[in-house]
């Protein structure tokens, strides 16, 4: 039996009101979580500051804005995405592939990351707070992070096809790298793979290639997620099966 697809003509006529939908399900927090993360940040430094923390200090909290919370608020969410979607089972008879209305959706959560971080980028560099590398290479402070942790909260959500221990997965590796962050700089082998270099450690030797590490292993993750999403299964709950 031939597969159905939509006519050409209606497909590109379509695109924009595709999009429009694939936001709409994405749900408010893709656009939200990602600014309210580096408010939080703002919050926190502003609190410091308050308390007669030095400039430094505060610094490296504007810095852990986009390195460490924004990161965290985007894999949670992706999680989200991914885990509570109500018409899976509807998407898995349709044939457009599920991943690739995934893709879109976490395309959304995406762009307003990459949106939020570069206006906040912006706002600490034309008010002299910002305390990372050249401002043209600012992306690199949060992108490989984020791309890393969303990369495994995507695909411990489809292996586990569980929000809770999804999002306790992401939750308690966040936390080990905070906490055993002197451990994990110390060591050749795991240096490369931790994900507040910049404001935990600065910029220095080594940095470049630690967000280099990050980046290509986080799509490698994102390749395994696309390979998984090959068997249709895998995206449904217990509940559903």
């Amino acid at each position: 039996m031939a597969q159905y697809s939509w006519p050409v003509p209606l497909r590109r006529a379509g695109s924009r009101q595709l999009w429009r939908y694939e936001a709409r399900r994405a749900g408010w927090a893709a656009g939200v979580a990602p600014p309210a993360a580096l408010l939080g940040a703002v919050a926190m430094a502003l609190l410091a500051g308050n308390g007669g923390a030095g400039r430094r200090q505060i610094g490296n909290l504007l810095l852990a804005g986009p390195e460490a919370l924004l990161p965290l608020a985007v894999a949670m969410t992706a999680v989200t995405m991914v885990a509570r979607d109500g018409c899976r089972e509807l998407q898995l008879a349709l044939p457009t592939r599920y991943a690739h209305t995934l893709g879109r959706r976490l395309g959304v959560l995406a762009l307003a990351a990459a949106l939020a971080a570069l206006v906040y980028s912006a706002g600490l560099g034309l008010s002299g707070w910002w305390t990372g590398p050249d401002p043209l290479a600012s992306p690199l402070v949060w992108a490989p992070p984020t791309i890393w942790l969303a990369a495994v909260a995507v695909l411990l959500a489809v292996l586990s096809r569980s929000v809770v221990l999804a999002t306790s997965g992401i939750a308690g590796l966040w936390l080990c790298e905070q906490i055993l962050a002197d451990a994990l700089v110390g060591h050749d082998w795991t240096r490369p793979l931790f994900l507040f270099t910049t404001s935990r450690v600065g910029t220095g030797e080594g940095w470049l290639t630690n967000r280099l590490v990050l980046t290509l292993t986080g799509l490698l993750l994102a390749g395994a997620v696309a390979l998984l999403l090959r068997r249709p299964h895998l995206l449904l709950s217990e509940e559903e099966e």
